[in-house]
C-alpha cells in the first residue's frame, strides 16, 4: 500500500473527530446558555420537571459563614409529585464587591434518568438528567458583569 493511500483514511478519521467535536460542543453551548440575575438576595428556589411542575421548592435563608463570604441556603422540600424527594440549594458570595456567586443544587429520590430544571427566583439556571440513582446536581459560578450577571457553566 502506497503511503498516500494511508493518509486518506487517517484524514477522514481526523475530519470525522473535527465534526462531532464542534456539534458537541454547539449542542453544549445551546443548552447552557448565559443565565443573568442577580442572586445574591434570592428568595425562593425549585425544581421542576420536564413539563414545568414543581417537583421541590424551598425558601432561602442566611448562613452563618466565618470567613468574608455570604451563604445562602434553601431546603428543598416536596411539592407534592414525589413524596420522596429531597435536596437542597446554595447561593454563595463575598460581602465585599461581589464579582461571582457561586450556585449550587443537589437532589435525591426523583425518577432516575428524568430531566429537570433548577430555578431560582424563577430563573432557569441549570438543565440535568438524574442519573441511574434519581440523583442531579449542580455547581456553577455566576459572575457578574455591570451589576448583570452572566452564568458560566
Amino acid at each position: 500500500m502506497s503511503d498516500k493511500r494511508q493518509w486518506i483514511p487517517l484524514g477522514g478519521l481526523l475530519a470525522t473527530m473535527a465534526i462531532v467535536i464542534y456539534t458537541v460542543v454547539q449542542i453544549h453551548a445551546q443548552e447552557t446558555g448565559a443565565v443573568t440575575g442577580d442572586f445574591t438576595n434570592a428568595a425562593v428556589a425549585e425544581v421542576r420537571d420536564a413539563k414545568g411542575q414543581v417537583l421541590l421548592r424551598g425558601n432561602f435563608a442566611p448562613v452563618e459563614e466565618a470567613d468574608d463570604d455570604i451563604e445562602r441556603k434553601a431546603v428543598l422540600a416536596t411539592a407534592g409529585a414525589d413524596p420522596d424527594a429531597k435536596g437542597e440549594a446554595e447561593v454563595e458570595f463575598t460581602k465585599s464587591a461581589p464579582t461571582e456567586q457561586e450556585v449550587e443544587f443537589e437532589v435525591s429520590n426523583l425518577e432516575p434518568g428524568s430531566r429537570v430544571t433548577f430555578v431560582i427566583d424563577g430563573r432557569d439556571v441549570a438543565t440535568v438528567v438524574t442519573d441511574k440513582d434519581g440523583v442531579a446536581e449542580f455547581e456553577g459560578d455566576i459572575k457578574m458583569n455591570a451589576g448583570t450577571p452572566t452564568g458560566n457553566r
